[in-house]
């Protein structure tokens, strides 16, 4: 319904800014609140508009990758909109995709209202979705995932499955953990199998 909203920041809360928008002033939960926020300043927030049975509330974010991120959160059972909005407030959406690119649950049991099964439910149910979302530039991760993504997407142009290609791809880094070129990857994980 609404994709931004754009007007004058008139109060900054611990968890909330409002924004009037000629004379109405929409409130708007925020994962983090960034300090540089100066009142009767212009601020544009990308928004996500989501309607229960006892409320309507709107949640907002800096950058429209964040609100992707809200959305596919939301895609795990047993996350709603408020731990979606409280797990992007400890941690990016970049290092949150890292570490699910990454199976890493010791980084997302960190997080505030994730434990280990939930923790495996986000790898299980995200993995895939974030792989494709990062292949496609939708999010983006630090340049060393980004490597290995671009190494798995070679590898399954070549005819590698899903699978064999993580597989190898994760042998090889166990053999070179300083190799960072997409190249080196490819040409020790090709050299390996035959």
């Amino acid at each position: 319904m609404y994709d931004y909203i754009s007007g004058t920041l008139v109060s900054v809360d611990s968890d909330a800014i409002t924004i009037d928008v000629n004379g109405v002033g929409f409130r708007i939960l925020i994962s983090k609140i960034d300090y540089t926020y100066t009142t009767h300043s212009s601020k544009k927030i990308w928004v996500e508009y989501v309607v229960r049975e006892d409320s309507q509330t709107l949640y907002g974010f800096d950058k429209k990758e964040e609100r992707e991120f809200f959305r596919l959160l939301q895609l795990v059972g047993g996350i709603g909109p408020k731990l979606a909005l409280s797990l992007l407030g400890a941690q990016s959406s970049s290092e949150i995709a890292q570490a699910i690119l990454e199976k890493n649950s010791k980084t997302l049991c960190s997080l505030p209202g994730v434990g280990k099964k939930l923790a495996e439910r986000i790898i299980i149910e995200l993995h895939e979705r974030v792989e494709k979302a990062v292949a496609s530039g939708l999010f983006h991760c630090s340049d060393a995932t980004t490597h290995i993504q671009e190494a798995l997407q070679a590898l399954r142009t070549l005819g590698f499955s899903q699978m064999e290609a993580r597989e190898a791809l994760t042998e090889t880094q166990k053999q070179f953990p300083e190799m960072t070129s997409v190249e080196q990857l490819i040409h020790h994980t090709l050299t390996k199998r035959k």
